[in-house]
């Protein structure tokens, strides 16, 4: 049959023996091959930034200069009107304003409120809007889980350091409401919903960065070398969010520094706590 084949008609064509080749998957897209940028120390952060920002002058104008100048001015008007003079529905309507445009908070307190909207405010907007409300609530969830693996890894000293986080939380809250108003609460809980949600991204994110940059400073501002990693960083967030929302209580029963207060009695003895508990672990 084969050589009937080879003799009669168009040529036979053996067939190839083996295994065909493996087929490989696609190079990956130049943005999914992009390194992320390592710093050894703060100022290097800084300058990166920097550069970059002037690199990109005129987005950076479109995008975040011009909308945080039109906030200001917006802060400027309100701040202008009389608001507490106001009676009937104009009050509660008037104080929303005032609350949600941080109006009555100090200038460096507004001006990280409005950086943090038109930043990573924005982006979690975005997401609701593509998601929806309840999937992005119910990633909330993940929490309980995320600190009992914190807590597994960190041992002991997760209390310790979340307690720390927890005290310095206290006493930024009160002092980006300036005298514990809800008025001026807005920041706080922005803030806070943040912070937990850079969190559930992961730690490729600048959070981490940034907590591990100034953990290293302060280290080395002391002499000291300490681990500080991952499960670390989670702890801190976790506390300072904690301290920033557990400040609201002094909103309530209108304390003018009840952070400042609340805060050292956590922080002081809770960071006392956790170096102790560091030396007594490298002496065993």
């Amino acid at each position: 049959m084969n050589e009937q084949k080879n003799k009669i008609g168009l040529p036979w064509v053996p067939e190839a023996s083996g295994s065909s080749a493996v087929a490989k998957p696609p190079k990956a897209s130049r943005k999914e091959r992009v390194e992320q940028k390592q710093f050894e120390y703060t100022w290097e952060l800084i300058y990166y930034y920097l550069i970059l920002g002037v690199k990109n002058i005129k987005r950076l104008f479109k995008i975040f200069i011009i909308p945080l100048s039109i906030a200001m001015v917006v802060n400027i008007v309100l701040e202008s009107i009389p608001t507490y003079s106001f009676s009937g529905i104009m009050r509660p309507i008037a104080l929303f304003f005032i609350s949600i445009t941080a109006t009555y908070n100090s200038l460096i307190p507004r001006t990280i409120y409005w950086v943090i909207i038109f930043t990573l405010g924005k982006k979690i907007f975005f997401r609701v809007r593509r998601e929806g409300l309840s999937p992005t609530i119910e990633s909330f969830k993940t929490f309980p889980s995320l600190i009992a693996r914190t807590k597994n890894l960190l041992g002991q000293n997760f209390f310790y350091v979340f307690l720390t986080a927890t005290g310095a939380g206290f006493i930024a809250a009160n002092y980006l409401t300036r005298n514990n108003r809800f008025d001026k609460a807005t920041v706080v809980v922005v803030m806070a919903i943040t912070v937990l949600d850079t969190l559930l991204r992961g730690n490729k994110t600048m959070l981490f960065t940034i907590t591990k940059l100034l953990h290293k400073d302060l280290a080395s501002l002391a002499k000291k070398k300490a681990a500080f990693s991952d499960s670390h960083v989670y702890a801190t967030a976790l506390g300072f969010s904690a301290g920033l929302l557990g400040n609201l209580i002094f909103a309530v029963i209108r304390l003018d520094y009840g952070g400042y207060i609340m805060g050292a009695l956590i922080l002081v003895p809770a960071w006392a706590l956790l170096h102790i508990n560091i030396k007594g672990v490298k002496k065993h």
